[in-house]
């Protein structure tokens, strides 16, 4: 398998500085893994102690991605609004639609829309109790990176199981990123 590509999005994430951009490069990321992925691996089930699917993983998290893009336009960003049992669910190529679709709305934001405030209805209990909070689009970002990472790393621990090339670092936190490139930086010869 070509690995190539998700060595070049992991590289792209660590060099990024506009927020809108790192959230387009992790989009990138994981359209890079579903290139070198098979359609029998995309939708295995379980995946050794993990009993969802790749599929389910990375449907999950555009739905999160879906919602921070309404939420730049409609002023409301919705995490529960999820749309399950998509195509892109089960179909690579769906997905990799609709990542390019993803891609192509966060581009086309300016970085100012980041202190647009916006509502964010969540259901906090399962007999549906429910709250409204306000946030930014900044801050609701901020959320929808960092749910990504998490997700990265069972994706990471699933890639590994299926025989999949992940990036390295793929799914660690950019703060994990940091420190690590912090320490490597510290222990080497040329920094002294």
């Amino acid at each position: 398998m070509n690995t190539t590509l998700v060595q070049r999005s992991s590289a792209l994430i660590n060099r990024t500085a506009n927020p809108l951009a790192v959230l387009a490069v992790s989009l990138q990321q994981l359209a890079d893994l579903l290139v070198v992925t098979s359609d029998a691996q995309y939708t295995r089930k379980p995946v050794g102690v993990i009993p969802s699917s790749l599929g389910g993983h990375v449907r999950h998290c555009l739905d999160h991605f879906e919602a921070l893009c309404a939420g730049a336009l409609t002023g409301v960003v919705d995490y529960d609004d999820r749309q399950r049992g998509t195509s892109v669910e089960t179909d690579r190529i769906a997905a990799l639609g609709a990542i390019r679709r993803l891609r192509v709305q966060i581009e086309a934001l300016d970085e100012s829309v980041l202190t647009k405030t916006v509502r964010v209805p969540s259901i906090i209990a399962g007999d549906g109790t429910s709250i409204e909070t306000r946030s930014s689009l900044g801050r609701e970002l901020a959320f929808v990176l960092s749910h990504t990472v998490h997700h990265n790393a069972l994706v990471a621990a699933m890639c590994r199981t299926l025989g999949i090339p992940i990036p390295d670092r793929f799914g660690y936190a950019p703060a994990t990123i940091a420190h690590l490139d912090q320490s490597e930086c510290a222990r080497s010869p040329s920094s002294r």
